[in-house]
This record gives C-alpha cells, structure tokens and sequence, in this order.
C-alpha cells in the first residue's frame, strides 16, 4: 500500500475527481458501497455487527485483552468475573445491551460471557498517546444559527466505525455513534433528539477509582440513548456517580463535553465520587489545547463561522496528531434534529471526512467494516485534497437538505429520509473509490 508524503503532483488529477465524485449524479456509482442497517431488535442489530465485523472483534479481544491478561496470569474465567459488575449494572440500565452483546458473540464466533466482560472492561488499558480534544462553536457565532460540535479521538492504533442506530427498544433513540468496529459503544455521538456529546480523560483527579462498573464508552451511549438535552446528561452522570454505577480509575477522571439543538454547551467533570458541571456562553469552548492554533484560528474568525473552516481546524496539526485514530464534526438541526442532523467523520482523523445523516436508515459498509480507516491511515500531508472534496460535497449537502426540508414541510418524511439515504450512499462511493484510486 502506498502512502503520499506530498499529494502536490497528484492534486489537479484528484480535484476532477473530487468534483465528480461529490456529486449527487456520483461518477463512481459502480464502486459500490453497500449500506448495512442498525435497526430493530437488540438481537437484529448484534447480529449484523457481529457478522459484519466477526475477524476484527476475534483479533482485538485476543490482542487487546485476553493474550495482555494472559501475560499478567489472568484466566479468561478471571476476566469474566471482573466483567461481572458491568453486566449486572446493564441488566439494570440497559438489558438490551447484554441481548445485544449475545448475538454479537455468537455472530462473531466468540463465547458470549467473555465478550460481555471485554466490552466492559478493555478501555481501561487502551488509552495511549495524547489528549483527546474536543470543541464547539457557540450557535450564536455560526452560519444560519447552527450548533456545532467536534471531537478527535486519541487512542491506540484501531480501526474506526461510524453508524445510525435505531433500536426498537421502548424509550431509546436513534443515534449515530463513532467508535471501534470490536465494540458497538459510543466514543462520540449525536442523537435524533439534537444531544451531541464526547467522553474524554482529565477533567478532574481520580478520587477513589471503583475500577468495577459501567466506563464512559457505556456511559455515552446511555446518554445517547435517553437523553435530549445537555440538563438531561449531566443528570446520568449525576445519578449513576450517586448511585455507583461509574466504574472510574486510578489514573484519571473523565471529562465530557456536551452541545444540544437548543445552543447548550456543557461542560461536565466527574470521577467516582463527585461531578462538577459548568455551562459555557463565550464563542469557542476546547476540552483542552486551549491556546492551540485550532483554537486561536476559530476564536479569531470572522462570524459568522462555517461549518466548512469548523471542521477543518480539526486536522490542524496542534490537535490532530500520529494517535489521532478518529474525527467527528456535527451540525444539529435545530428544526429537524431527527432527520436532518449530520456528522462528518474522519478515519482517522487527518483522513477524508464523510457525511452521515441522522435520517439514514441504513450506514455505507466501508464506514463501518473498516475500510475507510485503513484506505486513508497510510495517506499524509492530503489536507487540501480532502478540504477541496469536502467543500463541494458540502455546498452539495445544502441543496440535498433544502429539498429534504420542503418534503417535510409537505409530510413527505418517507421520502425525505430516502433522499438523505441516497445522497449519503452515493457521496460513499465517489470518495471510496477516490480512496482506491490513490493506493493503486
């Protein structure tokens, strides 16, 4: 696989390529990219994360869990006792995760109490390289009033999903997640009811780590699941620190960012014995790299700020680095969160960024298989190849949007979401095989 060091020589090629790729009329619609949907029951959706995703969730659970425990003289029956808080806190918060968990594993060809333990307990020992950083850009500040939020991700080297997931199950929402393709969590998300949210270290010290319960990748997508707003998520963290049910550690709190449809930022720290919370009304909020130069060019832009120079500071080299493994951007639809809410991910987060909307049934497989993380990871220094692809994809997305607005208008909503769906497909397959293209 060829990496490019410097995309100059190869760029006039690849604009052509950017300009019809990101086209609704998409030159490259017999690439094909498959859309897989996340929908129904618990069973429904585990299965088809299990099969999909069956060697990746083999691989990390031997390599990141059960060979590193070996080697400190841990059985698998060890583990799976350790993992037993989380199950019994599920069972309680969230069954649908252990149904779900169940039919991943047998997907999979995995044993079942030994997947449940591993969703539970792997990230305590994951956490590698820098910082994560995330950010927002008060709805005051922004194009047409919109509410933007992003957050890099910084871990071990791991390949990244994206997906839409709507369960059947009473009381959740629909939600788009990114995280990793062994594990269907939440490292960042946004829901159909407008609550973006991100969980990162720091914040706060560790208090007294209980080291046994539900992480913060779970803790999310409980959030995620029944919150609709920032006053709504600070709530779970409140009521699951009270009640213990936050598994903490010994080397650092978590420090979650939140942003909701109605303009919300919020700010929440929290570590096993205490939650500090604090609302945010100046222009731009960092999680962290503060005085960054990401940072210092969003406070210092001109307003109203665009989602377009939002998102790209993120591959700024101040706050996207080597262990950035992923990127989420989102604008949330003040109107029709539901539907017309979009994320924009980066695997990782130097890569090419690709559109999701909320109102998307099914997901593009290569989002969620993996291919997109390992087509982009070996290509540096293509900023301005992905800024120029994303532009007009995203000049795009706005007329895509205003016809999706008038058929809800008309209470079209079925075809409003198709369209969204088939707009979303086929910006996948342009910029896949745009990707292709540049490893041949």
């Amino acid at each position: 696989m060829r990496g490019y060091g410097n995309p100059m020589p190869i760029l006039p090629h690849l604009l052509v390529i950017a300009v019809l790729c990101a086209t609704a009329g998409c030159a490259f619609a017999d690439a094909g990219a498959d859309s897989i949907r996340l929908a129904g029951s618990p069973e429904a959706i585990g299965t088809a994360w299990g099969r999909l995703n069956a060697r990746f969730i083999q691989d990390d659970m031997r390599a990141n869990y059960t060979e590193p425990a070996a080697a400190k003289g841990l059985s698998e029956q060890e583990l799976i006792a350790r993992g037993r808080r989380f199950a019994e806190i599920a069972a309680e918060v969230a069954p649908h995760w252990l149904d779900e968990a169940g039919a991943i594993a047998a997907a999979a060809g995995v044993d079942p109490e030994l997947y449940t333990a591993y969703i539970g307990c792997v990230y305590r020992n994951l956490w590698a390289g820098d910082e994560c950083t995330s950010y927002a850009v008060s709805n005051r500040f922004t194009e047409d009033h919109a509410v933007f939020f992003h957050k890099n991700r910084d871990n071990i080297d791991k390949p990244q999903a994206a997906c839409v997931v709507a369960s059947n199950v009473p009381g959740v929402n629909r939600f788009l997640t990114v995280t990793d393709v062994s594990v269907l969590a939440c490292m960042m998300m946004v829901n159909d009811k407008g609550l973006a949210g991100s969980a990162d270290t720091g914040g706060i010290d560790p208090g007294t780590p209980k080291f046994r319960g539900l992480m913060n990748t779970f803790v999310l997508r409980h959030i995620a699941e029944r919150a609709a707003s920032c006053a709504e998520a600070e709530a779970v963290i409140r009521d699951f620190v009270a009640k213990g049910y936050y598994a903490g550690g010994g080397g650092t709190g978590t420090h979650w960012l939140f942003v909701d449809k109605d303009g919300a930022i919020l700010e929440v720290a929290n570590n096993a014995d205490e939650v500090v919370a604090k609302p945010f009304t100046g222009k731009v909020y960092f999680s962290a790299r503060a005085d960054s130069n990401a940072a210092k060019t969003l406070v210092g832009s001109s307003d109203p700020i665009g989602f377009h120079a939002f998102h790209n500071v993120s591959r700024d080299p101040s706050m996207c680095f080597g262990t950035s493994i992923s990127g989420m951007s989102v604008e949330i639809s003040p109107e029709h969160p539901d539907l017309l809410t979009c994320a924009w991910v980066t695997f990782p987060a130097k890569g090419l960024a690709f559109p999701l909307f909320m109102g998307c049934a099914g997901t593009p497989l290569p989002l969620v298989d993996g291919e997109v993380y390992r087509l982009c990871k070996p290509i540096d220094g293509a900023a301005a190849v992905w800024e120029a692809v994303e532009e007009s994809a995203w000049g795009n997305q706005g007329l895509v949007e205003a016809r999706a607005a008038d058929l809800l208008d008309a209470g079209q909503r079925a075809r409003a979401a198709a369209l969204l769906e088939e707009w979303t497909s086929k910006i996948a397959r342009g910029q896949v095989a745009m990707l292709r293209f540049m490893q041949n």
